[in-house]
């Protein structure tokens, strides 16, 4: 089954590559053909392989979504809500293109229509993933979601799942090491509906987002300035050595600054200074 939708026109390729998500389990990107595919639980507990395409439609972009299982109509509308969330079809960047459009160095954004960073489905898998990324190599936190899918049969796996074994049992089966202990608390706050982010982001509640994420063991600054970013939180650039580097070599020349000084170039950006950073680096 294939069905299609048209919305503002948007950047495929740019929102795919914009971060590592689409390179972790079950992601699968195929750059020849640019297509996007992934399983997704519906409903019934199924799950549903889905392939996403972009095509340019005229001044707007033209979504198609293969359905390689039979849907029924209320998996569709699952299957729709996910791409959505996945593609930030719901987030407006207009007013970021405005700014974009004025700065010699970021015209391509504003010419692309590039805007926020691939998410998962749902909130869940991006703040395990998220988790994964911290303290350790970039191919630890691809074995890792390989383990989690593995344990998923294919698709990554539901709070529910996991919260069938203790930390010890769960690290012994995902080498997850002491992250477990993190995993197992999100999962149990996401299972008891704990965790609204997205209904939260929606409404501007960032600080709420912030100040329930902070006593949570293993969720540092920044896995929660991340999360925040997935979220549609755009107004803080996280200036570690590198960032701070580069802001003084592409801004200062050269010259040594401290981190609140780094970041003064953006200032103009308001509420997308992390974006106007991000692609600046580009």
């Amino acid at each position: 089954m294939t069905y299609n939708h048209t919305v503002p026109r948007f950047h495929f390729p740019q929102l795919v590559h914009s971060h590592g998500w689409a390179w972790l389990a079950p992601f699968v990107w195929e750059e020849s053909t640019a297509t996007l595919s992934r399983p997704i639980f519906v409903g019934s507990g199924r799950q549903i392989s889905v392939a996403v395409r972009v095509e340019r439609a005229g001044p707007a972009s033209r979504v198609i979504v293969c359905c390689k299982e039979r849907a029924q109509p209320s998996d569709r509308q699952i299957i729709r809500a996910a791409v959505r969330r996945m593609l930030r079809l719901d987030e407006d960047f207009s007013e970021f293109h405005k700014l974009c459009a004025a700065d010699p160095r970021l015209r391509f954004v504003a010419h692309r229509r590039c805007g926020g960073m691939l998410r998962a489905p749902d909130l869940f898998e991006d703040l395990v993933k998220t988790v994964c990324t911290v303290n350790c190599a970039w191919g630890n936190t691809i074995g890792m979601c390989q383990a989690l899918c593995r344990f998923g049969e294919g698709a990554f796996p539901t709070p529910t799942s996991l919260l069938a074994f203790n930390e010890r049992r769960l690290a012994a089966c995902i080498p997850l090491g002491y992250r477990a202990r993190t995993v197992l608390t999100l999962a149990k706050l996401y299972d008891q509906r704990r965790l609204p982010f997205d209904d939260w982001a929606a409404q501007g509640q960032f600080e709420r987002i912030r100040q329930t994420l902070r006593p949570v063991w293993g969720i540092g600054p920044y896995a929660l300035n991340h999360i925040l970013v997935l979220l549609g939180c755009y107004d803080a650039i996280p200036v570690d050595s590198e960032a701070r580097r580069f802001l003084s070599e592409t801004h200062f020349g050269g010259k040594t600054v401290s981190p609140q000084e780094a970041v003064r170039p953006y200032e103009k950006y308001g509420k997308f200074r992390f974006l106007a950073f991000q692609f600046s680096r580009l």
